[in-house]
Formats: structure tokens, C-alpha cells, sequence
């Protein structure tokens, strides 16, 4: 039980330390693929703060990518290593909304050309919808990416995320730019 806590330690203690870090400043061209990299930390992460009230059978965690994005390379680097609940880490590209299938997190890029609505009434319930678009967050997506003076943030919009069938923890609602 103890190991247990000091492991529950250690990880909030490195999600915090990654949250400190990508909150330094976000710069233009040659750091556009680090922004995707800090991304795709972030998303990593929040699959330790999030919890999937429904109890799958299935051995994968799927997250899925609407169109395409920078953050595709930086989340297959990080699933060659990582697990989530000791589920191996899937990664699935769709074209269009009518190919969503059930994931876990679905990304929409910011250069997405599909209409949100259309995105989010083919995500499931358990779907966990982060976006990275001014605005996405009030219009319906569960966590969305920000630059807030220079910075990288993510807003959080309880409803959506509940509404999903999910539970963020305080720890991660405490980073969040709530969204009401």
C-alpha cells in the first residue's frame, strides 16, 4: 500500500513538473513541433487524471486523431513506451467524422475543416474530446489547448466532461482554465 502511495506521489509530482515546464513560453517556427510535443505530454497525462467510468474488456487505449496533425509523430514516439492502465496505447487516424470510431481521447486539430457538431455527435460516450481551436472548449469539447501569453494552457469544460461519462480529478481541474 505504501509503494502504492509513493508511486501515486512520484506520478503527481512529474505531472505537475510537466505542467510547470510546458507553461514556459511557446515560440514560433522551429518550436511548432515542440508546442506538438508538450501536447502530446499533456494528452499522455491526462490519461492519469481522467477516469473512464466504464469498464472495457478490451486490452488497447485507443486515442484517435480527426484529419491530420503535428501531434501524430510526438504520440506514436510516446506510445513505443507508455501504457495506459496497462493497456497498450493505439493510435488511429480518421479522414472524416462519419470514420470516428470509439477512442478513448479524440484530438481535433485546430486546422480541422469538419464542423465541430458533426465531430462531436459521432464521438461516443467515455470519449474524452480535446481540441486545440479558440472557442472549442465552450462549444462542446471536454479540454481544449490555449497560448495565454505565450504559454501553453488547456481549458477545461466540466459539463462536456462529464456529460462524456468522465471524471477529471481535482488535480487536473486546479491546472485548468475552467470553462463554464
Amino acid at each position: 500500500m505504501e509503494k502504492s502511495y509513493s508511486g501515486k506521489l512520484k506520478a503527481t509530482g512529474c505531472f505537475f513538473s510537466l505542467f510547470i515546464f510546458c507553461f514556459f513560453t511557446v515560440q514560433q517556427p522551429k518550436e511548432k513541433a515542440e508546442e506538438y510535443n508538450l501536447k502530446a505530454a499533456f494528452i499522455y497525462n491526462f490519461t492519469k487524471y481522467i477516469e473512464w467510468s466504464a469498464a472495457s474488456t478490451s486490452n488497447e487505449f485507443v486515442i484517435g486523431i480527426i484529419g491530420s496533425s503535428l501531434i501524430n509523430d510526438p504520440l506514436v514516439e510516446i506510445v513505443k513506451t507508455e501504457t495506459v492502465n496497462d493497456k497498450k496505447i493505439i493510435i488511429r487516424q480518421f479522414s472524416k467524422p462519419e470514420d470516428i470510431s470509439f477512442c478513448h481521447i479524440l484530438f481535433i486539430p485546430q486546422k480541422t475543416t469538419f464542423p465541430l457538431d458533426e465531430i462531436l455527435a459521432k464521438t461516443s460516450k467515455g470519449t474524452l474530446v480535446v481540441s486545440e481551436k479558440n472557442g472549442y472548449a465552450s462549444q462542446g469539447t471536454a479540454l481544449n489547448f490555449v497560448i495565454v501569453g505565450n504559454k501553453l494552457k488547456f481549458e477545461a469544460n466540466v459539463k462536456a466532461i462529464n456529460a462524456a461519462g468522465l471524471t477529471a480529478s481535482s488535480q487536473l481541474l486546479k491546472l485548468a482554465i475552467i470553462i463554464k
